[in-house]
């Protein structure tokens, strides 16, 4: 029993040569968002944070025991302090994570009674980091703060002290500061600094200072608990006591005597968050969520976040007065500000000349706010009988938007308070008339540039009473919907052309000046030669095997068929087909169309025996519909070239446009000269494309298969005849003009070619196999 009691009375003693403190911010009440504000830690000790947020969720994978705090960066000041903690201190440590994934060094700065004991080790990885400080040793009332020194995030967390014993006696207290004078503005009054201390100790010989003040008040080497004094300061200096001789040999406490110390209590003139008069809200430029600023229990809010993807312009607006600042010297406006995701500034601004809308005012910037944190805005150089003050939030949404919080708002004045007058309604008069994007329309379709005549269609939405007039400079006349008294219509320019330029502008009221302008592309009514032919949606197992690879497959089997109806070859390299939901194929470089000709994407498998060219979809399955889809062709500038929407056609079914390639998509088993399911490289009423009477007896090609290398070809008439060789990805590989009979194919390698022959302006083509 004795042992153990001695064991007890040994930890009891230890405990008091070295006091232990920590904190695990298991009590922290900091949120996702960035803010100040304070809690009460283990011990009863009061920690103080300045643009901070809760860490949870953020440490990406450290190992870091949550909860934690994250400071913010230097820039906000962002930093943690705790209360006056008895005991003293000898040894510090603080463990440090990475907070988010952003680059850039982490490091905090460790202050004791407001000096600095050390930087941490700078890091950029997500491992964790301790900072350790040794051999502190300052008795006494003390307290702790860690600054971020950096512009990157870093998170703290598990802070630990011991406590600082020795045989001094005396323990210096925490200091207080005594105002001579109580003057608004910076280091302008005198003040006295108070050091208290308990006990006392003969050892001291002196007590001095090594700031510009005189050391003062008691003497702590014969009066116990007393008050050391240093006098002769101003604000904003530095200053500190030393204790010389004996066991109190070097200690020391410190500070700094804040700029604004002195100064009095400002007067509320206006409490803009929860007083009888606050700000009006203006939206300017609205987005489509309706998103605007909105007061609720004394906090004002926004956020123009508007879905994902979202990226509408915004500009909304509160705006308060008009305030005579006739003997106003000092005006300033306080608030507390939060901010989620950092991405929209706000703008504080005052004038003196406004118009009714914040948009059409001239402002003076005086000051943005970047970031969360306690501001007290200078709006002492605002003058004149009818100032206002304008907050903005503006953000075009390319890169998100941030969410406000704005709280305690306030006008303060420490001398005279400006005086409101007769508040008016802002109204920014937005035009109620939106023009959308023209179209045209051909009143003809002749090949090459500039010489079609062409009507101008520009929609627009809404309707607006104040429209007086619609004009244009050019030479065309305006007719169609009337904007002013007809809510959604179309204005039509007509007597234009191909390659013109064209405007209008409308005039009157709120919408005057409003415009829309542009100019007729050269070539923009030309005719269009690339045609969808035939579309096989979403065939079952009944139709057979349309891709001729000897299985029948529905998604392989279905395909989209596009006719070059002109009389040049089209280079499809790059061009795209596309449905509704996304690209299905991308045609491989080299994709050469010739005229007269088709070209058919399958929807997957090896398309065998198909006349002319065939290919399988590149990037996934075509994913047609039978209940109706839309197939869109567009070239490599990304230009919609072909929009094609058809209806059902069943499970057994393709549909096609007549024979001749005009007209609208039927359903091609009705076609009554030879209704068919599929036809694919070949005219929808079934027969294999040719012109000019040239038919498929009036030449041979042999051997066919070739393996020698050379090709016989054999004409009923004697002239020219011009040869296209095309691979199975319709390529063009051979391109001669023959005046015998023999045509060399030694350079293709072993394959199905497509080879082409013209003579006479007559063409036909046929399936040439190199062994």
């Amino acid at each position: 029993m004795k042992k153990i009691y001695f064991l007890l009375l040994s930890i009891f003693s230890l405990s008091l040569v070295s006091a232990q403190g920590t904190e695990n911010f298991a009590n922290s009440n900091a949120t996702t968002s960035y803010a100040n504000g304070s809690f009460v830690g283990a011990a009863g000790i009061t920690w103080t944070y300045v643009a901070s947020r809760d860490a949870n969720g953020d440490a990406n994978g450290s190992g870091i025991n949550l909860p934690a705090l994250m400071l913010r960066r230097v820039s906000d000041g962002s930093k943690i302090t705790s209360s006056s903690i008895s005991g003293g201190i000898s040894d510090f440590s603080v463990k440090l994570y990475k907070g988010f994934t952003g680059g850039g060094n982490r490091q905090v700065e460790l202050f004791v009674n407001g000096v600095s004991r050390g930087l941490s080790t700078p890091f950029d990885n997500f491992t964790e980091q301790t900072f350790t400080v040794t051999g502190i040793n300052v008795a006494g009332n003390i307290t702790i703060e860690l600054v971020n020194t950096t512009s990157t995030q870093v998170i703290i967390d598990d802070i630990t002290w011991t406590g600082f014993s020795t045989s001094c006696g005396v323990v210096l207290g925490q200091p207080s500061y005594s105002c001579l004078s109580n003057t608004v503005g910076d280091n302008n009054d005198t003040v006295t600094v108070n050091i208290p201390y308990t006990g006392f100790d003969a050892g001291i010989t002196s007590v001095t200072t090594s700031s510009g003040g005189t050391v003062q008040g008691d003497d702590p080497s014969t009066t116990p608990n007393g008050i050391i004094t240093v006098t002769g300061l101003t604000e904003g200096d530095a200053w500190d006591i030393v204790l010389n001789g004996g066991d109190c040999d070097t200690f020391t406490s410190n500070g700094t005597v804040a700029p604004a110390e002195c100064d009095p209590i400002p007067n509320t003139c206006f409490d803009l968050s929860n007083g009888t008069e606050t700000f009006e809200i203006v939206t300017v430029t609205p987005n489509t969520a309706g998103d605007e600023w909105t007061l609720n229990s004394g906090t004002y809010s926004l956020n123009a976040f508007c879905g994902s993807g979202c990226q509408e312009a915004i500009d909304a607006w509160m705006v308060f007065g008009p305030l005579d600042m006739t003997g106003v010297t000092d005006l300033s406006l306080a608030l507390n500000a939060a901010e989620n995701f950092g991405v929209t500034d706000l703008n504080i601004n005052y004038t003196s000349a406004y118009t009714g809308c914040p948009s059409s005012t001239s402002w003076t910037t005086a000051q943005t706010l970047t970031d969360a944190g306690s501001y007290n805005i200078d709006l002492s150089t605002a003058t004149g009988t009818e100032v206002f003050i304008g907050v903005q939030y503006s953000d075009d949404g390319v890169d998100g938007y941030s969410g406000w919080e704005l709280s305690d708002v306030n006008l303060n004045a420490f001398n005279a308070c400006p005086s409101l007058g007769m508040r008016p309604t802002s109204d920014c008069a937005i035009c109620d008339v939106i023009l959308q994007t023209e179209s045209y329309v051909c009143a003809t379709n002749t090949e090459g540039d500039n010489n079609d005549q062409v009507t101008i269609n520009i929609p627009y939405t809404g309707s607006d009473n104040t429209i007086t007039s619609v004009t244009t400079t050019t030479t065309a006349t305006i007719s169609g919907d009337d904007p002013a008294t007809t809510v959604g219509g179309t204005i039509i320019l007509t007597g234009l052309g191909e390659g013109d330029s064209w405007n209008i502008t409308l005039n009157g009221g709120d919408c005057d000046g409003t415009s829309l302008s542009g100019t007729v592309p050269a070539a923009n009514c030309d005719p269009v030669f690339l045609i969808i032919n035939e579309i096989h949606a979403d065939p079952d197992a009944t139709n057979g095997d349309a891709n001729g690879d000897g299985t029948v497959n529905t998604s392989d089997d279905e395909f989209i068929e596009i006719y070059n109806s002109g009389t040049v070859a089209i280079d499809l390299s790059d061009y795209v087909i596309a449905d509704a939901v996304s690209d299905r194929h991308t045609f491989p470089s080299g994709t050469i169309l010739p005229p007269n000709n088709f070209i058919t994407v399958f929807g997957g498998g090896t398309p065998t025996g198909i006349d002319f060219i065939a290919q399988t979809a590149s990037t996934t399955g075509l994913g047609l519909n039978n209940g109706g889809d839309t197939v869109t062709i567009r070239d490599n500038n990304g230009v919609n070239l072909i929009v094609e929407t058809y209806g059902a056609a069943g499970n057994n079914q393709s549909i096609a446009r007549n024979p001749d390639f005009t007209g609208v998509f039927v359903d091609h088993s009705t076609i009554a000269s030879n209704p068919v399911l599929f036809s694919p490289g070949a005219k929808n009423d079934g027969t294999t494309l040719s012109t000019k009477g040239f038919n498929i007896t009036n030449f041979s090609i042999y051997p066919n298969p070739v393996s020698n290398g050379t090709v016989t070809i054999k004409t009923t008439a004697n002239d020219v005849v011009t040869v296209n060789v095309f691979n199975v990805l319709g390529k063009r590989v051979i391109s001669k003009a023959l005046t015998n009979d023999t045509l060399d194919v030694s350079q293709l390698s072993t394959g199905l070619y497509l080879i082409k022959l013209t003579q006479n302006g007559a063409s036909t083509t046929k399936k040439l196999v190199v062994e």
